[in-house]
């Protein structure tokens, strides 16, 4: 079977589930052995990058087209070689794919349709086997190019060790941290410069120095860090992702420590523009008497908005396996809303334990993950699977079929305007609809013009009751065709 074709009834699947008009979901990859570790980056133009690794196969990248209906189609999958653990980012240069290779790092870049120049190794001396990376771009023009974080076992210790990679190649490996008997993947995110004049943001370090703690490191405009500052809070895991924001604002989604059982909880904090932390809250939906979240993601929308994603399989109180979940919440105007229901449909339990999360310039999330179908010829290999939301994908939102549809203000507090072009007379419908796919209002279409029409919607349901903060969707609908506006009502 071709790969259009597994696009195809893969979202013909997807539609078919409670959310599935607003989401495809696609096979990236056709390949004959098991892919893991999936990755993605996306550019200001929404171009994205899904890298992963194939089990004795090394590790692959596709470019894929956000905005185009068969753009999954259009660019080939690629072996870049040899290795394993592939990170990504967009930067100022392009792509910046990293990945592991024996003892060393090799990255290289790429403009969202091919690959420049052969892969640069950074060579470290290291065993590598059981390392992990982080790699944060930098968007903005400048001297730096992208930062990599590394954690790798010396003995019975964690080392943590820090990489600058810059318009000249990059600096050698420096280690910045090493932890007890104790400790997790080191991640690295942006923080702005305390220098109101610097061009570039400088990098913000987070490792664990001992059991249940994390602390950060920030960076300094002419190289080195301020000194270590702990979290306020305790109880982090070993596991955990941070993103940061022009502004200082800095999310964080972590596991707790992992417990004897096959359990766990997925732990949320941030800190705001002004450098306070909150206290860590759990953000988790359980499903059976033992949850055991994996591979938490998370990532900054539009507004205050957050998105987080991880995969959480599910055990009986005896310990039996249960159904596999990936999990999809969001957070709009301070309230954290699961948006789960839209993978429905392709929940199992031959999920793998790996996940990505990244998210447009217009802050619409990507999700990638890797599952394995049995068919009636047996198993087949595991591979790559993306989402995106509809609206993301096709023709632009704004001319589709001769139809047009605006929202004004995005975000809105109470009322959202609505205009646009279509044929009135019953031909065209227009409805608000939530992230689970429910239909929650139509508001009323008057003519504003041959063709053009205005509404408003008051932030209620059909009911008259006010709908929560949250992501909705305007729909505008005719024989030709639908197009649909993502809006954000926050109370």
């Amino acid at each position: 079977m071709t790969m259009r074709w597994w696009a195809v009834l893969c979202v013909l699947a997807c539609a078919a589930g409670p959310a599935g008009a607003e989401w495809i979901v696609e096979e990236v990859d056709g390949n004959e052995t098991d892919a893991d570790r999936p990755t993605l980056a996306v550019s200001p133009g929404d171009a994205a990058l899904v890298a992963w690794e194939e089990h004795a196969g090394g590790v692959w990248t596709r470019f894929v087209d956000a905005h185009a209906g068969d753009g999954i189609d259009e660019y080939p999958t690629e072996c870049q070689g040899n290795g394993h653990d592939p990170v990504a980012a967009w930067t100022w240069r392009g792509f910046l794919l990293v990945w592991i290779n024996g003892q060393n790092i090799h990255y290289r870049y790429g403009d969202g349709a091919a690959w420049g120049d052969s892969p640069q190794t950074i060579v470290t001396g290291l065993d590598l086997s059981d390392a992990t990376l982080d790699l944060q771009g930098c968007a903005e023009p400048g001297w730096n190019v992208g930062w990599l974080a590394y954690t790798v076992r010396a003995g019975t210790v964690g080392q943590d060790w820090f990489v600058r990679v810059h318009k000249g190649g990059h600096d050698a490996p420096a280690m910045v941290a090493s932890c007890g008997n104790e400790w997790g993947a080191a991640q690295v995110a942006s923080f702005p410069s305390a220098d109101p004049r610097a061009l570039q943001p400088v990098p913000r370090y987070y490792f664990i120095p001992e059991f249940a703690r994390l602390a950060q490191l920030t960076g300094l405009d002419e190289g080195g860090w301020e000194p270590a500052a702990p979290l306020p809070h305790q109880w982090y895991g070993s596991v955990f992702d941070v993103r940061g924001r022009d502004d200082g604002s800095q999310c964080l989604i972590a596991l707790e420590p992992q417990p004897t059982c096959p359990c766990n909880t997925v732990v949320f904090s941030e800190q705001d523009a002004s450098g306070v932390w909150s206290g860590t809250y759990s953000i988790m939906t359980s499903h059976d008497f033992n949850d055991w979240p994996h591979s938490p993601r998370i990532a900054w929308g539009a507004g205050d908005e957050i998105h987080a994603f991880w995969v959480q399989p599910s055990y009986s109180y005896e310990f039996e396996p249960g159904r596999t979940n990936l999990e999809y919440h969001h957070r709009v105007g301070g309230v954290w809303q699961d948006g789960s229901a839209i993978f429905d449909a392709h929940e199992r339990r031959s999920l793998g334990l790996h996940v990505a999360l990244e998210v447009t310039a217009q802050g619409e999330p990507l999700f990638a993950w890797t599952r394995q179908d049995t068919l009636e010829t047996g198993p087949q290999p595991r591979r790559v699977w993306l989402a995106r939301p509809q609206s993301m994908v096709g023709a632009p939102a704004s001319a589709v079929g001769g139809l047009e549809l605006a929202a004004w203000p995005n975000p809105g507090r109470s009322r959202i305007a609505l205009a646009g072009s279509a044929p009135l007379g019953g031909a065209a419908t227009l409805a608000v609809y939530d992230l689970a796919g429910r239909q929650v209002a139509t508001p009323v279409m008057s003519a504003d013009g041959p063709d053009h029409f205005a509404a408003t919607w008051d932030g209620r349901d059909s009911a008259g009751r006010d709908a929560p903060a949250g992501v909705y969707l305007m729909r505008l609908s005719a024989a030709d065709g639908t197009v649909t506006r993502r809006v954000v009502l926050a109370r």
